[in-house]
């Protein structure tokens, strides 16, 4: 994200201001402190802005301090995590994904799984920013997973794989192939009625294959602070943490509303 001087710019978010129907922007954590963040909300209310996204990392305490006074919602904390893709894994499978081979296949996706991804993508995605922000309303986040899963399916991911249960697709997994030999996993959820059996597990595997398969060599992936089952199967699967961010939310009404 562009910056002047070193100070954070507002940058309108078309996207989220169209699905949401509020005029939606971000800054960049770099270079947040008391007066650069004032002077950023004064663009944005020129803007119209009435919500903005703010990332900056866990030991800014610059960034941290101006944020929480200016009355920013502490949203997520942001965990990414890291591997090589050729990372060493156990030298043999655990009793669960040993029971979930003999239950779970994972394959790529097809148009027909749409249906199902996009119901179970509404109702798996409930420890996101979105949802604990609290003024956004719960059925479009639903119907905002529910969006992410189709459009993935129909090419904006590089790859979705699909966990089958009995034969009926019961958790997904998307990737992305970005610059310098990397990729990015994206969405992972597993139905409740399938968790427990290694799905998760042999879907991350399975989605490092493919990534591997393209020639690549490291993979990230983001998850939720509060999303501690998602930590331990990234953990579990060979990946490191790279980086913790927190993730703040500015509501221009509020802000006025303190002053």
């Amino acid at each position: 994200m562009s910056t002047v001087a070193g100070r954070p710019v507002v940058r309108l978010l078309e996207w989220d201001t169209a699905f949401f129907g509020r005029r939606i922007a971000s800054i960049s954590g770099a270079g947040i402190d008391a007066v650069s963040l004032a002077e950023a909300l004064v663009d944005a209310r020129e803007q119209n802005v009435e919500c903005v996204y703010a990332l900056c990392a866990v030991d800014d305490l610059d960034a941290i301090r101006a944020l929480g006074s200016a009355g920013g919602r502490l949203v997520d904390v942001r965990m990414t995590f890291e591997r090589a893709v050729d990372a060493g894994q156990p030298a043999a499978p655990t009793r669960s994904a040993r029971t979930a081979r003999e239950t779970v296949t994972t394959r790529p996706t097809v148009l027909a799984d749409v249906p199902a991804l996009r119901a179970l993508a509404a109702r798996s995605h409930g420890s996101s920013r979105f949802y604990a922000d609290g003024r956004f309303p719960v059925q479009r986040c639903d119907e905002m997973f529910a969006t992410w899963i189709e459009k993935s399916c129909n090419g904006w991911a590089d790859l979705v794989m699909v966990a089958d249960v009995d034969g009926a697709p019961r958790g997904y997994v998307t990737g992305h192939v970005r610059e310098g030999n990397r990729a990015e996993i994206g969405l992972v959820a597993v139905d409740p009625l399938a968790q427990g059996h290694g799905a998760g597990s042999l879907l991350v595997e399975a989605a490092v294959d493919a990534f591997r398969a393209r020639g690549l060599t490291q993979v990230t992936v983001v998850t939720q602070g509060r999303n501690l089952p998602a930590q331990r199967l990234y953990q579990a699967r060979g990946f490191r943490t790279q980086r913790v961010q927190l993730w703040h939310h500015l509501w221009l009404d509020e802000i006025v509303e303190r002053r």
